[in-house]
């Protein structure tokens, strides 16, 4: 087990828990005990630290919403890529008609023209007739330079999406191991804050003795029970801690209202070290980052696929069909081919507005990319100064602790020795107890510290992966 005054690889242990109950905590026991309608279904679940993250990277909602957002996207770009294969559809026509023109040319399909239906009268005044026509219709656009480039944006998104749940899957892991941390810190706050009552409750125990034997005052006493009391209170704080911290944990690993998950680790240890920039992958592998890029290659192919609007189409279309008078009778059998070009000459300054508008987005993805590596490189510069002063403040509550704890071992021998009064003794546990909270609290920063520089530069350590 490492010493927490050690700074080059600080640990904090949680050791078992001391049973000591101030007259506070024994007031404000029914209260904090009695069973709400959640607590009684409550479920305490033990759960690793690796645990905590691989749970998070899978279960969180963001997590989930990310996915989704992915497959979508997925989905667009396989919709975009329709356009290199034919359209094939089934058509099933019937009507009923004295329409002239539609007569004539029904009557002229079903192949039962004669040189009757030449008549003025047949002609203007044809009969009714019906027509039931089935046909299969093909049409492909093997040239389509507007369909092409958009299909590269849509790969370029659906990229950018893919990315994007990557590093949703690495945020909510870090979140959960933050959370993870904050937890474990509570219950070191509670061992201290117990070990606190532990202490007061001895001073309390001597002054009263030595109240009876005659060598202190009442106004000692009622000092002594006083830091009882304060101790106690601080240990109901820690308590109630430990309960807030362990439901931000619950959250972050997606878990539903009742499932309450306890560490199991009980160490909190950073081992990320500031000098070791140059063994990191560069920024811009960032999965965030990358989505970034990804997104601004997708505004570039916007922007071709606006200009290639004023280039032509080409498409081509078959069709095959049969007309007959009435369903399952002797049908007559048509086709046709052909090949369709289009050439936008005027589209009312159509084209280049919307050139000019996805130009200017692209613009600004691009001046937001910039904007985005700048920021990143600024955090991982903070995240590296945090941890390492971090460090230095850890070894320094350390220090404090060790020195402050000592002195109250001091002062309460020399009180036994009637050389200083209670109140004396009373301040300096005091000063003792803050420091032991200060020393966990510069723990937990210090873990914290050095998780979030990994989270921010390590892209090799394990948060998850994309199923």
């Amino acid at each position: 087990m490492t010493d927490l005054s050690r700074p080059r690889s600080p640990r904090l242990r949680v050791g078992p828990v001391r049973a000591s109950v101030p007259l506070v905590a024994l007031l404000a026991l029914p209260i904090l005990s009695a069973p709400t309608g959640a607590q009684i279904h409550a479920q305490e679940i033990p759960i690793s630290l690796d645990e905590a993250r691989r749970q998070a990277a899978e279960a969180h909602p963001g997590v989930q919403a990310a996915l989704s957002r992915a497959e979508g996207a997925a989905h667009h770009r396989d919709a975009s890529r329709a356009y290199r294969f034919p359209t094939v559809g089934a058509e099933l026509d019937a009507l009923r008609t004295n329409d002239p023109v539609a007569a004539f040319g029904s009557r002229l399909r079903q192949g039962r023209f004669t040189e009757a239906d030449f008549a003025p009268d047949r002609l203007n005044q044809p009969d009714a007739l019906g027509d039931w026509s089935v046909g299969l219709g093909l049409n492909w656009s093997p040239l389509d330079a507007t369909a092409a480039a958009g299909a590269r944006a849509a790969e370029a998104l659906a990229l950018a999406a893919g990315q994007g749940a990557q590093w949703a899957i690495r945020a909510a892991a870090f979140g959960a191991e933050g959370r993870y941390l904050e937890a474990v810190g509570a219950e070191a706050r509670l061992e201290a804050a117990e070990a606190a009552v532990e202490a007061a409750a001895e001073n309390l125990r001597v002054t009263e003795r030595r109240r009876d034997e005659g060598m202190v005052t009442e106004a000692d006493v009622l000092q002594a029970r006083a830091a009882v009391e304060d101790a106690g209170a601080r240990e109901i704080q820690a308590r109630q801690r430990i309960s807030d911290t362990r439901a931000r944990l619950g959250l972050a690993l997606g878990w539903e209202p009742g499932r309450i998950p306890v560490p199991t680790d009980r160490v909190l240890d950073s081992d990320a070290d500031t000098t070791a920039a140059a063994s990191f992958p560069p920024l811009s592998d960032r999965p965030d980052l990358q989505a970034s890029a990804s997104r601004l290659d997708a505004s570039e192919s916007r922007v071709r696929e606006a200009r290639n609007a004023r280039l032509p189409k080409v498409e081509g279309f078959a069709r095959v069909g049969t007309h007959a008078r009435a369903p399952f009778s002797s049908p007559e059998t048509n086709w046709t081919v052909g090949l369709h070009i289009r050439l936008p000459v005027y589209t009312g300054g159509g084209i280049g507005h919307r050139v000019q508008a996805v130009d200017a987005e692209r613009e600004a993805l691009r001046r937001e990319h910039e904007q985005r590596l700048r920021e990143a490189q600024v955090e991982v510069d903070e995240a590296r100064r945090a941890l390492e002063f971090a460090g230095e403040a850890l070894a320094a509550a350390a220090a404090s602790a060790e020195a402050s704890a000592e002195a109250a071992r001091f002062m309460r021998r020399r009180f036994q020795e009637d050389l200083v009064t209670a109140a004396d003794l009373v301040a300096v546990e005091a000063r003792a107890a803050e420091a032991a909270a200060r020393r966990v609290d510069a723990a937990v920063g210090h873990a914290l510290a050095g998780a979030r520089l990994r989270f921010l530069t390590d892209l090799n350590a394990n948060h998850g992966a994309l199923p």
